[in-house]
């Protein structure tokens, strides 16, 4: 087994009954405007089942993290509520 570290996903996609997401690094160059550029680092792939339990596990670790005050919501904004590190 290899651990892979990422900064953060990039696009996601269906194929079949998988789901492709990317897997994005800060990179070594810079934009226009001097910020950092994202890479593609590799590619996960799993089931649909798969991401529709990743979705509920990720929801249950943002949910202790509010209740522990490591997370703090922010007001609604545009009908969706966003989350902000303390």
């Amino acid at each position: 087994m290899s651990d892979v570290y990422a900064d953060g996903i990039g696009n996601v996609r269906v194929a079949g009954t998988n789901v492709r997401i990317d897997l994005l690094i800060v990179g070594p160059d810079t934009d226009d405007d001097g910020k950092p550029v994202l890479q593609k680092k590799g590619e996960l792939i799993m089931p649909l089942q798969g991401l529709i339990r990743a979705d509920a596990q990720i929801k249950n670790v943002l949910n202790q993290l509010t209740e522990k005050g490591v997370l703090k919501k922010k007001d609604e904004q545009k009908g969706s509520e966003k989350l902000k590190k303390n």
